[in-house]
């Protein structure tokens, strides 16, 4: 099982997926640009053979023929292509690579080699939600010492709850008394809406790994009930 976005799938000579744990692990990660996911902000510029396995958590290419993408298992899987079909991203953006501001340094990436803002489409794949990402009373303290400090503090009703937010039967059972949860999906779209993507240009998958043990991955949920390691594979290609 595999999920699409509609502005994506718009973009003539655009293809994609956002693969669950199952096609994930048939899928053939050596046809990727090769990186080391390491919840940074760095973004790479593919332009061919690399010499040495890049530390990056974003590719962003104009080759055609050359599939990118990233790995995943509650962080945000973010894809993203110019209108014209120019230029595309792939993204790994978990809460310190998104407070680091990685989404805003892959737009101003796409803006330094000609895109507009207003012609840039972006969509989120399936990530750990408010239903399911309980967070210390100490989580706060440590956002606020990054740089989206000001973004934080001035939506912090926003982005933290008292309680789960619309959680289901197979949502996080609170661990500690005094949690928070947190709404990742919801960081993400302030850090954009920040980077001038207005929300007409964006797609969230509105489906919670943590919820959907069977077909996604969670690390989250792997810590709170012992399982095999799984994740799941986003990718983006222009094709030739």
């Amino acid at each position: 099982m595999a999920w699409y976005s509609r502005l994506l799938a718009d973009i003539p000579g655009i293809r994609h997926a956002f693969l669950d744990v199952h096609e994930s692990a048939a899928f053939d990660k050596s046809l990727l640009v090769d990186i080391k996911q390491v919840h940074g902000a760095d973004v790479l510029h593919f332009t061919g053979k690399m010499e040495q396995r890049p530390l990056v958590d974003g590719v962003l290419t104009s080759l055609t023929g050359q599939q990118i993408g990233i790995v995943t298992a509650d962080c945000l899987p973010v894809l993203m292509a110019s209108r014209d079909g120019r230029l595309i991203a792939s993204l790994h953006a978990g809460w310190r690579g998104t407070a680091k501001g990685i989404l805003q340094h892959c737009v101003r990436q796409f803006v330094d080699r000609g895109v507009a803002v207003e012609e840039i489409v972006v969509a989120v794949g399936p990530h750990i939600r408010a239903c399911c990402y309980e967070v210390s009373a100490s989580f706060y303290e440590g956002l606020v010492q990054t740089p989206a400090r000001e973004l934080v503090t001035a939506n912090r009703t926003k982005l933290f709850f008292p309680a789960p937010i619309r959680p289901n039967a197979q949502s996080a059972v609170a661990r500690e008394k005094t949690s928070q949860w947190f709404d990742l999906p919801r960081f993400c779209l302030l850090q954009l809406a920040q980077a001038g993507i207005a929300g007409a240009q964006i797609d969230v998958m509105e489906k919670c790994t943590y919820c959907a043990p069977e077909v996604l991955g969670s690390y989250r949920r792997r810590t709170h009930i012992p399982a095999t390691k799984t994740q799941q594979v986003s990718w983006i290609l222009k094709e030739k």
